[in-house]
């Protein structure tokens, strides 16, 4: 692949940071009026994202790719995105008192976490690019330290810029190489580990195995089962939802806990399918907060190409 010319990727800085700094200063209705507006445009031109898109929720709607609804809720996840998009920007400038007020936990959750934290082996924190796994983050993070592995953005510039945001919040961003010794060490000090699973083609380039994913199998990754298997650490599935005036609700499920046999593939298996069941049970009530651009079923990958 190609790279881009370092005047591209300098313009697409500047471009983030000045766009940044309106959303920071600018009233919310008017930040996410424009978000709306923003992902109706990206709709409608981002033709080869939307027809994946259209047919990955006709996958989680079970219907055609060509159903009406299928396009209702694929056009809410652009907007959704959009406004995600400026939630991000947002960050920097958020306190711990306005995270506290946007994003409620509920009881149950904060539970949840507490008592697998208390195995003292470390918590992996598992979710998908679904309402605002950002901002939820952060605002977890404030209970318990939280080490996220996610891929580097092409813009060397813009990521070093975004991760360091995130650390102000208690969130570290690590690349996936190299990676595992400074997860293991969070773990061994009894902290979050973060993991995304959606990663659709991306999850082929990784150990991987294949689950049943709204009624279909296509491939997941298997390094939070493995990473689960070998430190005896709790897997918590959670999500943050948008609710309709832009707040947010965090939702940590149950601990799951990884087997350990002598048939590894097997405890593999088994668990990553748990963790997939999980996810599709937070995601199948508002489809159209999960912003999935990419092809995640092989159905999906056959029409893209």
């Amino acid at each position: 692949m190609q790279r881009r010319a370092p005047l591209h990727d300098g313009l697409l800085y500047w471009s983030w940071r000045i766009a940044a700094s309106l959303v920071q200063h600018l009233p919310k209705r008017i930040v996410y009026g424009g978000a709306v507006v923003g992902g109706e445009v990206g709709y409608l031109v981002w033709r080869r994202r939307r027809e994946i898109t259209k047919d990955n929720f006709a996958v989680v709607l079970g219907r055609s790719a060509k159903h009406p609804e299928v396009a209702r809720v694929a056009r809410r996840a652009f907007r959704n995105f959009a406004k995600y998009l400026t939630e991000i920007m947002r960050f920097p400038s958020m306190g711990q008192a306005e995270l506290n007020e946007l994003v409620t936990i509920d009881v149950g959750s904060l539970e949840h976490l507490r008592s697998a934290r208390e195995r003292g082996r470390g918590i992996i924190f598992v979710s998908a690019h679904f309402g605002n796994f950002e901002i939820g983050g952060a605002r977890i993070a404030q209970e318990i330290p939280l080490t996220v592995v996610a891929d580097e953005l092409e813009n060397t510039r813009l990521m070093d810029f975004l991760v360091e945001n995130r650390e102000h919040k208690n969130v570290v961003i690590l690349p996936p190489q190299g990676a595992t010794r400074r997860v293991l060490a969070a773990l061994r000090r009894n902290e979050m580990v973060g993991f995304m699973m959606d990663l659709g083609p991306r999850a082929h380039e990784l150990d991987n195995v294949e689950a049943t994913f709204f009624g279909v199998r296509t491939a997941f990754p298997t390094i939070a089962a493995a990473l689960a298997r070998v430190s005896g650490a709790a897997i918590i599935v959670a999500a943050v939802t948008r609710d309709r005036d832009n707040s947010f609700k965090g939702v940590a499920l149950p601990p799951i806990f990884v087997e350990r046999t002598k048939q590894a593939q097997s405890d593999l298996e088994r668990a990553t399918q748990a963790v997939v069941h999980a996810l599709e049970g937070l995601m199948r009530p508002q489809p159209e907060q999960w912003y999935i651009f990419r092809p995640m079923w092989p159905a999906a990958a056959d029409a893209a190409t």
